[in-house]
């Protein structure tokens, strides 16, 4: 609900180009061309390193960049910008939020990096790419009226193969960084999948701040169609893995899907009406600034108002608008969290369309193999209610084939990182995580 909370903004970065003109235009690309190709290494901060990996391409007259750290989870993300002058290269990610600086020499590439505040250095050398057992495909499909641009990847072989379509979570996502490397790391267990940008994000039309989840399932479904279309995938063997709000609309896709969709994969999804669980983001949100007494207190009755009128499509934000003036003009401590939206914001228009969605209620309507997995840390779902509404459900739909687990000291992205106090070291995916997913989906393809 707030302007924090949206899923997927690990690194937050975003598609990028540099644009060359003028008479010096072809010696400008001359120069430009220097730099295309596969740059690996690595990157270090506070003596941890971390491997980064840079493509850069020249398309038309701008160069381009997409930036890799296996070890973050981020596959093949798009820079945000990229300037060059001679040998020296500049790149910034999320706006800014981390500036890479290097000097090139013949095949090597080295500098320094700032993120947010901290700093660091990198080494990259160009090299091949890496090979990978897959096939990589760009493809573009309908829903209704809107056209989605997505990338299958289908295993070396003959196949039949198992597939997966990701289900995008709340906010805008496109199909690179977390997605991609999850599809990187099934496609080399002879896994095939989807990823697309959501509608109104990368090269989709449409606009996801106008949609509700019955047309973002939609959307899911015309991905798993062409799969179906692809002979080297198996069509009774393709399902679907959901991270947060996809994850809770996973259930409903599956209804709608008719028996088309052969396996669930949910993480981090909530069990409880949306508009139950976003008062608990709110409130853990506030808790992790470490806000406590009458304060606290205070603040979950603002998070409950605020909730009651994105509830109400907006009525009330002037009685909430003027609540939120009286706690500035109070420096309470955690307004700046919870500082209502402009009343023109689309989030009171749109959240309404989603608020009282129960995906227990779907839940209860699912007989195909489930796998859910929660976060135990996890700020935006109530995990210890979720999990026992998704177990009661699925026991009520009579499914006899599902596993809840919830991962130790995982917050929502599964991504661990060291406490408050703790030595700085780089996020890393949950330890055994793609491994479970694969193996999951493998066993249960081949024992069908």
């Amino acid at each position: 609900m707030n302007r924090i909370q949206f899923d997927g903004l690990l690194v937050g970065l975003i598609v990028a180009w540099a644009v060359v003109y003028g008479p010096g235009a072809a010696r400008a690309q001359d120069v430009q061309d220097a730099w295309v190709g596969h740059w690996a290494g690595q990157m270090e901060r506070e003596g941890k390193p971390a491997d980064l990996a840079l493509d850069l391409v020249r398309s038309d007259s701008a160069l381009q960049a997409r930036f890799t750290s296996l070890r973050q989870r981020v596959m093949e993300y798009p820079l945000d910008a990229v300037t060059t002058d001679g040998d020296v290269i500049r790149l910034e990610l999320g706006g800014g939020a981390l500036v890479f600086e290097g000097e090139r020499s013949a095949d090597s590439l080295e500098g320094t990096f700032v993120e947010g505040e901290g700093e660091g250095t990198f080494e990259l050398r160009r090299t091949p790419p890496p090979d990978h057992p897959y096939e990589v495909t760009d493809v573009r499909f309908r829903s209704g009226d809107v056209t989605l641009a997505g990338t299958k990847i289908v295993p070396d072989g003959e196949g039949p193969f198992p597939a997966v379509v990701f289900v995008h979570g709340a906010g805008p996502e496109i199909r690179w960084g977390a997605a991609r490397y999850f599809a990187d790391r099934l496609g080399r267990r002879g896994i095939a999948s989807l990823i697309y940008d959501k509608r109104g994000t990368g090269e989709s039309t449409g606009d996801w701040r106008a949609a509700d989840f019955e047309q973002l399932a939609g959307d899911v479904l015309g991905a798993t169609a062409v799969l179906r279309e692809d002979r080297r995938i198996d069509p009774s063997a393709i399902g679907i893995h959901g991270h947060s709000q996809g994850g809770s609309m996973a259930p409903l896709i599956a209804v709608r899907a008719a028996g088309a969709i052969a396996f669930i994969i949910a993480g981090a999804a909530t069990g409880v009406p949306m508009w139950e669980s976003e008062i608990h983001s709110l409130r853990s949100q506030v808790r992790d600034l470490g806000i406590e007494g009458e304060a606290l207190a205070r603040a979950d009755v603002f998070a409950e108002q605020m909730v009651a009128v994105a509830r109400a499509g907006g009525e009330g934000w002037d009685d909430l608008a003027a609540e939120a003036q009286k706690a500035r003009e109070r420096g309470e401590p955690w307004i700046d969290l919870l500082d209502p939206p402009p009343r023109d914001f689309y989030f009171w228009s749109w959240w309404p369309s989603i608020a009282e969605y129960d995906s227990a209620e779907w839940w209860a309507r699912v007989d195909v193999p489930v796998l859910v997995i929660e976060a135990e840390n996890d700020t935006y779902v109530p995990v210890e209610a979720s999990v026992p509404r998704i177990d009661a459900a699925l026991r009520r739909a009579g499914n006899d084939d599902y596993t809840i687990l919830v991962l130790p000291m995982a917050p929502h992205n599964f991504l661990l990182r060291p406490g408050p106090g703790e030595p700085f070291d780089w996020p890393r995916l949950a330890p055994g995580y793609t491994d479970l997913v694969a193996a999951w989906i493998l066993y249960r393809s081949r024992s069908r």
